[in-house]
């Protein structure tokens, strides 16, 4: 097969691409995950995940070679970081060196006899994945191929990132949920009258426990967070022709799609509550040109049992494309509501119960 894919330009851009291509191949594309950060000891693996299927990690060593370190790779450094791998916690189940090295017979030949005489002394099993291997598996795997070839195998000419805000990397929402507790206390009182308190004191608890429509003009939901969603090319060359579809996978009860008099569509966006998704199209079809950005503000409804949104955001453009999956992390402020229940019978004692719902409040 003639291979026209050209190898990563820095060994940072070749361990992203390890960690997008494997997380296709082992089907855990948001599991998988790098080891720790620059400077830190990585135990010989860079890349990580439990495959699908599989019940133990399996480890990636990311060596970028021959294009940009003058190097190759030698059956010292594969015996240094085999050793190093053993020290992984917990332990591998397969060590795989991923390598922009081309294919050498000797080399191959090494690992595979480190790979028996591993598995001989009961310890993980060993692959070697050259640059030829590594380019049929991206060939093989359309979502790398599509992400590889339009992203990082097209640096300094098209590039495009997401942010938040003030161009922030990372986003921490803090919704303002109610946390209702229900206490019971020992008392002297008459079934009749507790049964009477009851009734009163259940309403109150529970309402507005998850109030996500709400149809009384005189409330409002002080749970609803708003955020600016940032586009921006970083890349040399114009982006033309384009679009973003944002589709939350988990974490959002509610988009904010307008009122039926006023809905919140227009020639820039369009929000579908039903699919959890928001598709941006710039106004009169603008170019967005190199270094600059544009955004629009987002409105969502948390789910009050979830501590994250994940969300895969797809970039569609003339001669470009790009999908990946991002996360917002939530972190909710609590406005604490205790309410008491009555208990005459010490027998029917219980522990205390916790609803979590959104904040709602007269309109002012």
């Amino acid at each position: 097969m003639k291979k026209t894919i050209g190898k990563p330009e820095n060994w940072q851009d070749f361990e992203s691409l390890c960690k997008k291509l494997w997380g296709e191949v082992w089907e855990i594309p948001n599991k998988i995950k790098k080891n720790g950060r620059l400077g830190q000891e990585q135990a010989g693996v860079d890349v990580y995940g439990i495959p699908k299927n599989a019940t133990k990690y399996w480890g990636i060593q990311a060596k970028g070679k021959d294009d940009y370190t003058n190097a190759k790779l030698t059956e010292k450094e594969i015996t240094t970081e085999i050793e190093k791998a053993k020290t992984f916690k917990p332990e591998l189940e397969v060590y795989i060196i991923a390598t922009t090295q081309n294919k050498d017979s000797k080399i191959e030949q090494f690992v595979r006899l480190k790979d028996i005489e591993n598995r001989e002394n009961g310890s993980f099993e060993i692959l070697l994945y050259c640059w030829e291997d590594i380019a049929d598996l991206i060939e093989e795997n359309q979502d790398t191929y599509q992400w590889y070839q339009h992203g990082i195998g097209q640096k300094g000419k098209f590039d495009f990132k997401i942010s938040f805000n003030e161009l922030e990397d990372n986003l921490t929402l803090k919704p303002i949920f109610e946390k209702k507790i229900k206490k019971y206390k020992h008392t002297q009182k008459s079934t009749s009258e507790i049964l009477l308190e009851s009734l009163n004191s259940h309403k109150s608890i529970l309402d507005g426990f998850n109030p996500l429509f709400s149809f009384h003009s005189n409330k409002i939901n002080k749970s609803w967070c708003s955020f600016d969603f940032v586009m921006e090319n970083i890349g040399s060359v114009v982006i033309e022709d384009w679009r973003v579809t944002i589709k939350f996978l988990e974490g959002v009860a509610k988009l904010d799609e307008g009122t039926p008099l006023f809905p919140k569509l227009s020639l820039t966006e369009f929000v579908d509550d039903e699919s959890k998704t928001i598709t941006y199209r710039p106004r009169d079809n603008k170019p967005l040109i190199q270094k600059d950005n544009t955004y629009f503000e987002l409105s969502l409804l948390p789910k009050t049992d979830s501590d994250k949104i994940v969300f895969e955001w797809e970039l569609l453009a003339r001669d470009f494309h790009r999908k990946e999956v991002a996360e917002i992390s939530i972190e909710p402020e609590y406005i604490e509501k205790t309410k008491f229940e009555l208990i005459n019978d010490k027998d029917e004692m219980k522990e205390d119960e916790v609803f979590i719902s959104y904040h709602v409040v007269e309109k002012e």
